[in-house]
């Protein structure tokens, strides 16, 4: 992987993107931004519900995509973690980063999303938006590439990080 490079960790609600994104971060002492901080910071009374508003949304992935591109040009290593994962982001991400971007989704089974919200300690997603983001992670598949899809349903956080860094170091 040629450096600077950007790692973008992306998957349905509650499959440990942040928590992952935060060990790869640490393991390459980089940047990590977060989607849902740049919602909190844009729209602060909303963010919580920004996928009801495509147009909020929008606004964040611009934002997302200006601080990545910022932080890369100027030689920064940097780790974005997302839930609201579209194809056109990923074009602009490959068009801008090309061989420096490496995606993952994180996609455990189904009923490990449900279990894990469940137990969250923040706050709870429910069935029905797991159910909708699952399918749109599934629809996406082709496009990401079905070799980029982890499922993490029994892995601790570190077993995924290894995965990945094993990737992004041309170990795999």
């Amino acid at each position: 992987m040629k450096k600077p490079f950007v790692i973008v960790i992306a998957g349905p609600t509650g499959v440990g993107k942040t928590t992952l994104s935060k060990i790869l971060s640490n393991h390459y002492n980089c940047l990590h931004l977060s989607e849902d901080e740049v919602a909190k910071q844009a729209f602060p009374s909303t963010y919580k519900d920004v996928e009801d508003f495509p147009e909020k949304l929008k606004v964040i992935e611009s934002k997302l995509l200006d601080q990545t591109k910022t932080n890369f040009n100027n030689g920064a290593d940097v780790v974005v973690d997302c839930i609201n994962l579209e194809k056109e982001f990923i074009e602009k991400m490959r068009k801008i980063f090309h061989e420096h971007l490496v995606v993952k989704v994180l996609f455990p089974q189904i009923e490990t999303i449900i279990e894990r919200d469940r137990k969250r300690e923040i706050w709870i997603s429910g069935e029905d938006t797991i159910r909708l983001f699952y399918k749109k992670y599934e629809e996406l598949k082709p496009f990401v590439g079905e070799e980029n899809y982890i499922d993490n349903s029994h892995q601790i956080p570190e077993e995924t990080s290894e995965k990945i860094i094993a990737t992004v170091e041309g170990k795999d």
